[in-house]
């Protein structure tokens, strides 16, 4: 885990306004990271990705109405570095398929414990950092 000025810098993909504030709160109480931006809408998420320079992104796969399964999947060719915890209210099992393509992304329920959040954004984290060396 970073601490002080290495904290994890998440970039945060919700169009719920209510639930991107209470993430982006959630985050912000853990002293090892730090909300770095925030995203509504799928058109917006590449440019904020390349613009802000998170080391995780936590990311709805239904964005302003529309799919951002794609823009996942050029984040994974254009940020490969870039640590992806998808948070969504999916099923995991009708994710499968996406979650393989995209590959190495954690997976957590909107339905779940806050704190499961927390947690995938470390082990994302960690995992990206070992990936890179």
């Amino acid at each position: 885990m970073a601490f002080g000025n290495n904290r994890i810098r998440v970039l945060v993909a919700e169009d719920n306004r209510d639930l991107a504030a209470a993430i982006c709160a959630l985050i912000t109480a853990e002293p090892d990271l730090q909300v770095y931006g925030t995203v509504d809408r799928t058109c917006d998420l590449l440019d904020a990705a390349a613009r802000h320079v998170a080391q995780v992104l936590v990311l709805d796969l239904n964005l302003g109405g529309e799919s951002s399964v794609p823009a996942l999947l050029q984040l994974r060719q254009s940020h490969p570095a870039m640590a992806i915890v998808v948070y969504s209210g999916y099923d995991r099992r009708d994710l499968s398929t996406v979650l393989a393509q995209a590959s190495h992304c954690e997976y957590v329920a909107k339905t779940g414990d806050p704190d499961e959040l927390i947690s995938a954004i470390r082990r994302a984290a960690q995992g990206a950092a070992g990936a890179g060396n």
